[in-house]
């Protein structure tokens, strides 16, 4: 992996993405978590996070900062789709 800041956007958008693909395309959601409709979410967040404290220890600053802010966009975004109280 490069040191690219828009290389670690593009590694970042991809657990995201899958979550919502999973969320809106398959029905994983309603079979394991029904009573949490947004956990899938969640866990793309934590992957996300887990790849990002790998990089920063591995001296890939730019590509950790990169993944935090698709990390921090894609949050927001689910907060606000969702109707989430903060």
């Amino acid at each position: 992996m490069k040191n690219n800041f828009w290389s670690g956007v593009l590694i970042g958008s991809i657990a995201p993405l899958v979550s919502f693909l999973l969320t809106n395309y398959t029905k994983l959601q309603t079979y394991f978590f029904f009573e949490k409709p947004i956990a899938i979410y969640v866990i793309a967040a934590v992957i996300n996070l887990l790849i990002m404290r790998f990089a920063y220890r591995g001296g890939k600053d730019n590509l950790a900062k990169g993944m935090l802010l698709i990390t921090f966009i894609a949050m927001l975004v689910l907060v606000y789709t969702t109707g989430l109280k903060v």
